[in-house]
């Protein structure tokens, strides 16, 4: 998080930097305009209509690119497969923990006579089905609360006090039972929650990305068309932006009817820079996604290791299927990784924009 926030603070800076040395470079041209025209050549003329269209086409690709990772991360399979593996009322995981708790309780419930065993029953399966049902990403649905095991051996040390014939040796049973089924669960639980952490550190990333997209576009439309202004564009999305002022075609037309000399420049002198910088910037998000995804899907697969040499009478066959479907959610994800966020355009028009710009110099 750090560095994508000094990358985007470091390509602000960067713009007004130069913007600073424009002032001062024009200035000094002021200054010394008689021997400038004397000693110097004439620039050479630069293609601004190539150019313009160019950063057009680059701010097109790179916004699907960005949106592309973003979609991904908020509906992706892999990650609601994964997060509802912690569901302790499922068996995906070749065991159900809501079962093994209440097979292991029964025994103590045989032996009750003044507690209700049904109603008793009811309690300890509320606390694991009443999850909270929280909004995207917080993984709340499917975890099972920080103190749901304490609870529940509270809930059932109450037994040991209230019914004569339930022992301290009968909780030590039940808890040592369940208790191998809980730890695994709570391995699952510090992955997912890590792993929700490291996505939404991604969103911000992507949505800073995406600003510094927008602050790009507007400071393009203002250079192109001075009628606009800055103040103006403030509250529109990078997508109204681009379909009102910034689509390739529609500039295309524009270039082609307005009145317009060779010498006016028609994008920011600096847009090559920051085209490499964005590019840079969502070259990043890409091995970031795949970073994080694949600690998570090595976790995992890790955890269902240790499930299988671990836990007696596991269903074998149910915990294969669920590692069989987490391994082609994760490589789906990373598929669509591949052919949504287009890098490889994105870093094709990226240089276009450099080659013509800086061609023309």
């Amino acid at each position: 998080m750090e560095k994508f926030c000094a990358s985007r603070k470091h390509l602000r800076g960067y713009r007004l930097a130069v913007s600073y040395l424009k002032h001062t470079v024009q200035i000094a041209a002021l200054l010394t305009m008689p021997f400038v025209v004397d000693a110097q050549p004439l620039p050479l003329k630069k293609d601004n209509k190539s150019g313009i269209l160019s950063i057009a086409y680059y701010t097109e690709s790179a916004n699907n690119s960005v949106n592309s990772l973003n979609s991904l991360l908020r509906k992706d399979s892999y990650r609601n497969k994964i997060t509802t593996l912690n569901n302790p009322t499922n068996n995906e995981l070749g065991f159900s923990l809501k079962n093994e708790i209440l097979t292991a309780l029964q025994p103590l419930l045989d032996k009750a006579k003044k507690t209700d065993g049904k109603k008793f029953r009811e309690v300890v399966e509320n606390l694991m089905s009443n999850q909270d049902e929280a909004g995207f990403g917080s993984l709340k649905k499917y975890l099972p609360a920080v103190g749901l095991f304490s609870t529940i051996i509270s809930l059932v040390g109450n037994l040991v006090v209230t019914e004569k014939k339930v022992t301290k040796e009968d909780l030590n049973q039940f808890i040592t039972r369940i208790q191998q089924y809980f730890s695994q669960y709570e391995k699952l639980n510090a992955i997912n929650q890590q792993f929700s952490v490291q996505v939404h550190g991604l969103l911000e990333k992507i949505t800073q990305t995406k600003e510094d997209l927008r602050d790009f576009l507007v400071e393009c439309i203002c250079t192109a068309n001075k009628k606009v202004t800055k103040q103006s564009l403030t509250d529109i999305s990078v997508e109204a932006l681009i379909q009102q002022y910034y689509d390739p075609q529609k500039l295309q037309s524009w270039l082609d009817t307005a009145k317009l000399k060779n010498e006016n420049l028609l994008y920011p002198p600096d847009a090559p820079t920051t085209v490499k910088m964005l590019t840079s910037s969502i070259k990043k998000l890409q091995k970031e996604f795949e970073n994080v995804y694949s600690e998570n899907y090595n976790s995992l697969k890790e955890l269902i290791y240790s499930l299988r040499i671990t836990i007696p009478n596991l269903d074998q066959e149910q915990l294969e299927k669920t590692s069989n479907d987490i391994e082609r959610l994760y490589h789906d994800s990373r598929q669509a990784d591949v052919i949504n966020l287009n890098l490889v355009q994105v870093d094709e028009r990226m240089h276009n924009v450099c080659r013509i710009i800086n061609g023309g110099r």
